[in-house]
């Protein structure tokens, strides 16, 4: 590759007049128009220029308008700029929005190699604008619409970059691989290294992206996704669908509360809900146009979002997803009936905890004499859990044997009404207290019916049952310390007392 020999002023001389005998100059304001008039046009970027010779954190600058971009560097030999558009206006290629151009870097490229360039009309890649940048030239390939810099398209872009580097570095030209797709080049109209001015020639037309990727043998497509086979026949599952007041709800609100950053994902949102209420695509266009409009937002980035959208994954979106995107939540209608959080979660546990009162009650009425393990077993239920709910049935019991004692208990003979006037504690004895006392096995079935039965008659029916004859002699030691002057052999219960206890 070669190099300029001689004086490079001279050639550089040349080279100017050379290329304003051969082609058309232009004007740096319809040359940054044309590649750079997009970015004008969008209020949301602005042109990323950078003065290489400034004081550290004023190099970058940024730029709303070409002319005040071209009265600042109309005198600098430093000045260069990006073309392309920049999220945030910040010149990383990660962050590349947009573009509408191809740069190709030639380096040390002399009068002599500019002439073979020009008679062999660029090796079949004629540009759109050659750029005589002072050692070497730029080659411009301007597209016909600015292309969207997905993460897709920067990978194409890098591949149809590179490949005109190498089209060029065969015919032994200077080609610069370490310039990428993000890049800064120097301002036309500002001064070269030798002090001449950068002038921009009209060589070709404006190409698609399609062509010029064509040309490097490049098809420009966006790659599909891989899907695995399927080796056996899934079931479709049903799509849930959205009412259509939810989207007329939609775009209502988007219009009243969608900010600045989440325009473009707002309208891919309302395409969601659109396809998920089956409405035709040309509402869903009109309404999408509509709020785009109204949000200051491009046609185009709305066209965009209608044409990205797929219908099959539209109608799985969650409600999460589409918050997401449109910056807001919905307004949802809580189902309390009129009680605040607290209240309601108050409401549920009580709901529950009666739930397992009545489980728990219903099987102690079928199975009295079940055990809290056995019960626990049973329902499914933790022993703790069982044991509360079994306890509270005993006491309801306790109570209710209470009850029967107090409205079974006879007229008081004169002997107990007098020790009962006599006794400390102030109660008087009941006439009968054996008599009134439920046996564990033959009374708990009854006592939950409402029944009652004579305990004697169940004790002699069943002499062997160990567990009722120990509760029994339980509850007369109980009765001997309680009423120690009705408890003596020669009590009123008499014979039938006597027949008990045999």
């Amino acid at each position: 590759m070669g190099r300029m020999a001689g004086n490079p002023w001279q050639d550089a001389k040349r080279k100017t007049e050379y290329l304003q005998a051969r082609y058309a100059s232009v004007s740096p304001c319809r040359f940054y128009d044309e590649i750079l008039g997009h970015i004008e046009d969008e209020p949301d970027f602005q042109l990323c220029a950078m003065y290489a010779q400034a004081k550290k954190g004023q190099r970058m600058r940024r730029y709303d308008d070409v002319m005040d971009m071209l009265l600042d560097a109309g005198a600098r030999r430093d000045a260069y700029v990006y073309p392309a558009a920049y999220y945030h206006s910040y010149a990383l290629e990660a962050l590349m929005q947009s573009t509408s151009c191809l740069y190709i870097d030639l380096d040390h490229v002399a009068a002599k190699q500019l002439r073979r360039l020009c008679d062999a009309d660029f090796f079949g890649h004629r540009p759109t604008y050659l750029v005589n940048s002072g050692n070497g030239v730029h080659l411009v390939y301007v597209l016909q619409e600015p292309i969207q810099t997905y993460d897709w398209a920067k990978k194409l872009l890098k591949r149809i970059h590179r490949a005109l580097l190498k089209v060029f570095r065969q015919h032994r030209f200077d080609a610069d691989l370490t310039t990428g797709i993000s890049h800064a080049y120097r301002i036309v109209g500002s001064l070269t290294k030798l002090g001449q001015v950068c002038r921009a020639y009209c060589v070709g037309a404006h190409m698609t992206i399609a062509a010029l990727a064509q040309s490097v043998g490049v098809t420009w497509a966006r790659p599909q996704k891989a899907h695995p086979p399927v080796t056996k026949s899934v079931r479709p599952a049903v799509a849930p669908h959205a009412k259509r007041g939810f989207y007329a709800y939609l775009v209502e609100k988007i219009a009243d509360r969608t900010q600045e950053g989440h325009r473009y994902t707002a309208l891919f949102a309302l395409t969601c809900v659109g396809y998920k209420c089956s409405m035709a695509l040309e509402a869903i266009s009109e309404d999408v146009m509509h709020l785009a409009a109204v949000l200051g937002l491009p046609q185009r980035e709305a066209k965009h979002a209608l044409e990205v959208c797929d219908p099959e994954k539209a109608r799985t979106v969650r409600a999460a997803t589409l918050e997401n995107w449109l910056g807001w939540s919905f307004d949802r209608k809580t189902k309390r009936n009129g009680r605040t959080r607290r209240e309601h979660l108050a409401k549920v546990a009580a709901d529950r905890t009666a739930a397992s009162r009545r489980r728990v009650w219903a099987c102690l009425r079928e199975a009295p004499m079940a055990t809290i393990s056995e019960l626990a077993r049973k329902l499914s239920i933790t022993r703790r859990t069982a044991a509360k709910y079994f306890h509270e049935w005993m006491d309801r019991l306790l109570e209710h044997v209470q009850t029967q004692i107090a409205a079974s208990e006879p007229v008081a003979s004169a002997r107990t009404a007098k020790a009962a006037k006599t006794s400390d504690a102030g109660i008087a004895a009941p006439a009968s207290f054996i008599a009134s006392i439920p046996a564990p096995r033959g009374e708990l079935g009854s006592v939950c019916a409402g029944r009652t039965k004579d305990n004697r008659a169940s004790a002699v029916s069943s002499p062997s049952d160990s567990i009722t004859s120990t509760f029994l002699l339980l509850c007369i030691w109980l009765y001997a310390k309680l009423y120690p002057e009705t408890s003596t052999s020669t009590s009123h219960y008499g014979k039938d007392e006597e027949a008990w206890q045999t």
